[in-house]
């Protein structure tokens, strides 16, 4: 607010508006008018540029103006050589917003005209465009010693964030900071933070280690940092998303078969029995005398797995019970045999010059259909679905290993080839590789399935506090993008589905996102492009944490509401933040590569004002590189 008690002698002036267009101003002031000095009392210093100005719109109305550029101002010849050049100086300045008896309000409708004059903001107009508050400050704005905006943790994380920079620059401490002070709101509950209130943190160089154990001494229910080793994904507890977001199914073949593979992986081992027994009675019903090689070979596997489950002959069902003459051609007698168990009758099932003992195809089929009962039948086929959605053969989620899939995968590939697709497993090869891989890297870690580790479903399930995951220990990109696919997936599915997701914010903060929220990788209906669109709706904010934003992908660039960009030099992720980055400007952009650690630019629709801060910290990495040298 506009303090009424001041005059314009408190106030100094630095020059007058010789320039006005829809964009900027441009005014001149001479040396003399804007050196140091002490005005009423207090040290008053003028920056080259990010210096705030304002100028009178009218008596009640202020309008708020930045440095962008200054140049020198050269004057031609007059009658004395000493006359050739003046210390004037032309500045040009941006609009900001304007100061009335109602506060600050971004943005400019009228600009004050050509001949008004201009002063410098002091610490009474920042203190209103900052809203300075040393408790929720998190550095000093650049320039200004005195001044600390005031960045509210909910205008931080109440939307998506982006939190930029190269090696170096300070983004790590940045978050440090941040982090620290969630976690001692959480802890000592001064600003109320909402009791079941979740904040997930992916920590993948041990950056956050030490901050958690320290608030894990004082509440340590509040913070929680699991190591690697003490956690694990269960497989059973993945989605057909979660498997697609690392193995990258073909739509049209791969991703079904994939489909049925999780669902076939649910059963034990007596449901896959009735799924053996189902399948060999399809494969019975192709007559094709040309398969019947291949057709035999296949269903001999399931009968391998049945033959001491299906009985023959069956007291029960004395039809089951019959004796076959087998008539081979070019042989001098026919061969008489009388079946005693299910094998010896399979035996019998050898094609002899295109010919079959008349009953054995029928009887095969009745053991089947007899061990299946008609709870499993649909008409005179087997129902797969009423097998799937029997409880009594459904497992535990949990208790779901990579085991089950694989075995699931080699059930599905042998269902097509009952239907006579016989190119699906030539058609899969990469997908069975990519399992296979799976299965080699993380079924001793992260899908171990182990009872001695915590499942991170059931950690997730707590619903409040930090939870800081290490996953420093991933081999590989693969096994982050299915980890972090799978907690996003989790707990935007779960608020979305509770009509209280208001009172159960989520906050995923994602460290080093260019590994795992790749554009490249992502697809347009992916979990975290999805939650980029509407995870506000729900309660469920991401914040992205990158040095390469380059390749994060651009729908989540493009809804990020608050930005702390640290120094870029690249000229691939400068040209990206230009174009992708919705409330920087090119000026913004061309000062990047020169910050200096723990320097940035914090701007975006969730402030008013975009500002330049010198962070709070000692910028060194936590992990520092490797010296060459002794000492």
């Amino acid at each position: 607010m506009i303090d009424s008690s001041r005059n314009k002698l408190s106030e100094w002036r630095i020059g007058t508006i010789t320039y006005v267009d829809q964009k900027q101003i441009r005014f001149r002031a001479v040396s003399s008018d804007i050196t140091d000095r002490l005005l009423w009392g207090k040290f008053r210093h003028i920056n080259s540029l990010n210096q705030y100005l304002f100028a009178y719109l009218n008596t009640a109305v202020k309008v708020i103006f930045k440095v962008i550029a200054i140049e020198e101002y050269e004057k031609p010849y007059g009658h004395e050589a000493s006359n050739r050049f003046l210390d004037n100086y032309v500045f040009s300045a941006i609009p900001l917003g304007a100061i009335s008896s109602g506060g600050y309000s971004p943005g400019v409708v009228d600009i004050p005209m050509v001949g008004s004059d201009i002063y410098a903001c002091d610490e009474t107009e920042l203190a209103v465009l900052f809203n300075c508050d040393e408790r929720q400050s998190i550095g000093q704005l650049a320039g200004y010693r005195n001044i600390r905006p005031s960045l509210e943790l909910d205008d931080l994380f109440g939307g998506h964030t982006a939190v930029l920079g190269n090696t170096g620059s300070g983004k790590s401490t940045t978050i440090r900071l941040l982090l620290s002070k969630i976690m001692r709101e959480l802890v000592c509950q001064k600003q109320g933070i909402k009791n079941d209130a979740l904040f997930v943190v992916f920590d993948l160089h041990g950056d956050y280690k030490n901050i958690a154990q320290n608030f894990e001494s004082i509440d340590s229910g509040k913070v929680t940092y699991y190591d690697n080793k003490n956690y694990h994904l269960s497989p059973g507890e993945l989605t057909i998303d979660d498997w697609s977001s690392i193995l990258n199914p073909s739509q049209r073949i791969q991703k079904p078969l994939l489909e049925r593979t999780i669902r076939y992986s649910f059963l034990t081992d007596q449901g896959m029995k009735k799924l053996y027994a189902a399948l060999a009675y399809q494969a019975l019903e192709d007559t094709n005398a040309d398969s019947h090689a291949s057709r035999r070979i296949l269903i001999s596997k399931y009968v391998d797995k049945l033959e001491k489950d299906i009985n023959y002959p069956d007291s029960t069902d004395p039809n089951l019970k019959e004796t076959f003459i087998l008539n081979v051609p070019g042989s001098r007698t026919g061969e008489i045999r009388s079946p005693q168990s299910f094998k010896e009758l399979f035996e019998l099932y050898n094609l002899y010059y295109g010919n079959l003992p008349d009953g054995l195809q029928s009887t095969l089929q009745e053991c089947f259909l007899n061990y299946l009962t008609p709870k499993f039948m649909d008409g005179s086929q087997p129902n797969i679905n009423e097998i799937l959605k029997d409880k009594d053969y459904s497992k535990d989620p949990s208790t779901i290993s990579m085991d089950d899939i694989d075995r699931s995968l080699d059930f599905v590939f042998a269902e097509e080839e009952v239907r006579g697709n016989k190119q699906a497993r030539s058609y899969s090869e990469g997908l069975v590789t990519q399992l296979y891989n799976l299965r080699e890297k993380y079924s001793d870690n992260i899908l171990s399935n182990s009872a001695n580790t915590t499942s991170v479903s059931s950690i997730l399930a707590r619903k409040k506090g930090c939870v800081i995951f290490d996953v420093s220990e991933m081999p590989d990109s693969d096994g982050l993008k299915l980890f972090s696919n799978y907690v996003a997936r989790y707990l935007f599915e779960r608020n979305r589905q509770d009509d209280d997701y208001d009172k159960e914010p989520v906050y995923l903060i994602f460290d080093e996102a260019h590994r795992y929220i790749r554009q490249n990788d992502l697809t347009d209906d992916s979990i975290f492009n999805q939650i980029a669109r509407e995870g506000r709706k729900f309660g469920v904010h991401l914040t992205i944490i990158s040095q390469i934003p380059s390749e994060l992908s651009k729908v989540v660039l493009s809804q990020t509401g608050a930005f702390i960009i640290h120094r870029i030099q690249n000229a691939i992720d400068l040209d990206y933040i230009k174009r992708n980055v919705p409330a920087i400007t090119a000026d913004q952009v061309s000062r990047l590569p020169s910050f200096a650690p723990g320097t940035a630019v914090v701007l975006g629709s969730a402030f008013q004002i975009p500002m330049e801060l010198e962070i709070d910290g000692i910028y060194k990495d936590e992990t520092p590189g490797v010296s060459m040298y002794k000492s």
